[in-house]
């Protein structure tokens, strides 16, 4: 089975076990009345954060063990896992994006490329914790990371004055919603990982016995 289809059931595993949390912060956050192409950008931001967890290999609960695993020179056989890092530059574009869409603090490009540094730095050092073998904390993936935060974000520019984006920003002149706007952003970013961290290898472990006694025909 490819690496892309493991990739998609994964994240589908960890976005499953999301909604629920996402259903309920919504329902908490009812009285701020949000525009519902907000309320939609949401749901696609923390999408968006399922699969950069999944595609990154951030160690779950149950899969830590402290074996760290480092490289520090810059595009060091690059081309020996050229697919790896293309990976690594494509599932930042849609938080690149998504960030200056949502939110009006992350507009400035100072303010979402220094959210896809911290983001990329915490993925990498979460990586020492993997099961061995699994995953390396690489200067490359936090170079690519990045390029692909600046990328989303010049898609933003180029896409910010269409009727579409209108109502998905949060920006408001009134003070509740400017506190939630403050901290949503981190709360769904929160949410994602705390849900993934705890959930996803029992959701994943399921769909895959699900897949393999029913679709391919072979029980485990």
């Amino acid at each position: 089975m490819s690496d892309f289809a493991v990739l998609v059931v994964n994240t589908f595993s960890a976005y499953i076990g999301v909604i629920p949390f996402l259903i309920l912060l919504q329902v908490i956050t009812w009285k701020y009345k949000l525009p519902k192409r907000h309320q939609f950008g949401l749901y696609i931001y923390s999408l968006a954060i399922c699969t950069i967890l999944m595609a990154s290999d951030t160690p779950s609960l149950y899969q830590i063990d402290f074996y760290p695993s480092f490289n520090f020179i810059p595009f060091y056989g690059f081309e020996d896992n050229l697919e790896h890092y293309i990976q690594s530059f494509l599932i930042f574009i849609p938080f690149g994006l998504l960030l200056p869409t949502l939110w009006k603090q992350f507009q400035p490009a100072k303010e979402a490329l220094l959210s896809g540094i911290i983001f990329s730095l915490l993925i990498e050092l979460s990586q020492l914790y993997c099961l061995a073998t699994t995953a390396t904390t690489d200067i490359t993936d936090v170079i690519m990371n990045i390029l692909g935060t600046l990328t989303g974000y010049f898609i933003f520019l180029q896409a910010k004055d269409m009727r579409f984006m209108g109502r998905m920003c949060l920006d408001t002149n009134d003070t509740l919603r400017k506190n939630l706007s403050r901290w949503e952003v981190y709360i769904y970013l929160f949410t994602s990982w705390l849900v993934t961290f705890l959930l996803a290898p029992f959701i994943s472990n399921a769909i895959w016995d699900f897949l393999w006694d029913t679709v391919i025909g072979m029980p485990i």
